[in-house]
């Protein structure tokens, strides 16, 4: 994404914002937690194997274990009858197998099972025919040569020991967890999440269960943005909403700066009367890294710096609260978390329907993205105007329209920028 130019020092692209927010953040402390209490936490320190896995011979389907010689010249005119020796399930003690009595014997085995160093080959239980010997005995009758290997895991074969699985930075999902628990780990290295304090502003808004007043609406963005924080692996503090009172406004500041490492206020940064954010972060000792963003909608967005902690003021709209919180604050809240890939992950698709909305900022629109034979497909949603919410439903994409022109066409690429975690 191209870097705007502009004049102010308190203006900024979003590339710019995100790298001023984040330049001086702070590698996390860790701590240790739980196996089954790390999902979603950002893993410390690069985790190695400490055995190997498999750590023993094992078997890769039900049925025989043989030496793979044994099956030379034979095929379905010329069977071959093995002595089947023993059987072995899995959870066995290891044990080998000598081949005093010749090659011509086989040992049932099941899946997961340990392979005795003597046999090199499993026969798959579908190809072989149980048998009964001449001696009355329990055999098995093959019909076709099998290769040296087959169906067998080594051991080590997956995982060497001492290889380097996990990479410190990573967050943990369920295949993260899988890994760990496939190696006995009870605790894990985590990266502290950070504490972030949400503002809503506005004598507007109430709390939903509340009774709406004239001219009254209910406080969505600040339980959209406590969400997404959360989807993110913060600690999140919820305040209810603080009216357009600056005094007010620079106590609650205040205090939240106390218990948290980021505070995000939502409303109350643009230019009216009663916009009075601003004023309330300065009057506390914040120091100004943006004041105004190049993009639309979102504009007002601001951040302040305060020793080592963050005030993040998102706009009270809808719509640029989302693009705001997507674009700016989700890859500051990534890097607190300790996440090595932070940023957003630009990509190319194409629009199947235009966007009509010229701008003299780069407009980011929300839409549906779906994979297409060859590329991926944009569509726009309809209806996103920058003060409706049942928009973000369906959502799961940003679309960026370069500035100027008229917008874009039907068939134009662009690029896009996934909502995912």
């Amino acid at each position: 994404m191209s870097v705007i130019s502009v004049q102010n020092p308190l203006t900024a692209s979003v590339s710019i914002a995100v790298m001023k927010m984040t330049r001086d953040w702070q590698e996390p402390s860790f701590e240790k937690v739980p196996l089954e209490e790390a999902l979603s936490r950002v893993l410390a320190c690069d985790f190695e194997s400490p055995f190997p896995l498999p750590p023993f011979r094992r078997a890769a389907m039900d049925g025989y274990a043989i030496c793979a010689s044994a099956s030379a010249g034979v095929s379905k005119e010329k069977p071959a009858l093995l002595q089947v020796r023993d059987e072995i399930r899995a959870g066995s003690i290891e044990a080998d197998y000598t081949m005093d009595e010749g090659i011509m014997n086989a040992v049932r085995i099941f899946t997961g099972a340990p392979v005795p160093a003597s046999y090199d080959c499993i026969v798959m239980q579908e190809t072989a025919v149980p048998r009964n010997s001449i001696m009355g005995e329990p055999s098995v009758q093959i019909d076709r040569t099998y290769p040296r290997g087959q169906h067998i895991a080594e051991k080590g074969e997956d995982v060497p020991l001492g290889m380097k699985v996990l990479y410190r930075g990573v967050s943990i999902k369920a295949k993260e967890i899988a890994v760990l628990a496939s190696f006995g780990q009870t605790e894990v290295y985590v990266y502290k999440r950070p504490t972030i304090a949400i503002v809503p502003v506005g004598d507007e808004l109430r709390l939903p269960g509340e009774q709406l007043g004239s001219g009254q609406i209910y406080d969505a963005n600040g339980f959209m943005v406590s969400a997404r924080l959360r989807e993110l692996g913060a600690h999140v503090i919820r305040n209810a909403p603080v009216p357009d009172c600056p005094r007010t406004l620079a106590d609650t500041l205040t205090s939240a700066l106390q218990q948290a490492d980021i505070v995000v206020t939502t409303g109350g940064v643009s230019v009216g009367e009663y916009d009075y954010v601003k004023a309330a972060a300065e009057s506390i000792g914040c120091v100004p890294l943006f004041t105004k963003v190049v993009m639309r909608p979102g504009t007002p967005t601001s951040a302040y710096q305060i020793g080592s902690k963050l005030i993040v003021c998102l706009s009270g709209n809808p719509s640029a609260c989302f693009a705001g919180l997507e674009l700016l604050l989700r890859p500051v809240v990534l890097k607190a978390a300790g996440r090595n890939e932070y940023r957003s992950d630009w990509q190319d698709g194409k629009l199947i329907e235009a966007v009509q909305k010229p701008s003299p900022y780069p407009r980011y629109v929300r839409a549906f993205v779906y994979r297409g034979e060859k590329e991926w497909l944009i569509e726009p949603l309809r209806n996103d105007k920058s003060g409706n919410v049942a928009a973000f439903a369906r959502a799961n994409a940003l679309v960026l329209i370069p500035a100027g022109g008229a917008g874009a066409d039907a068939g134009q690429e662009v690029r896009f920028v996934s909502l995912t975690i």
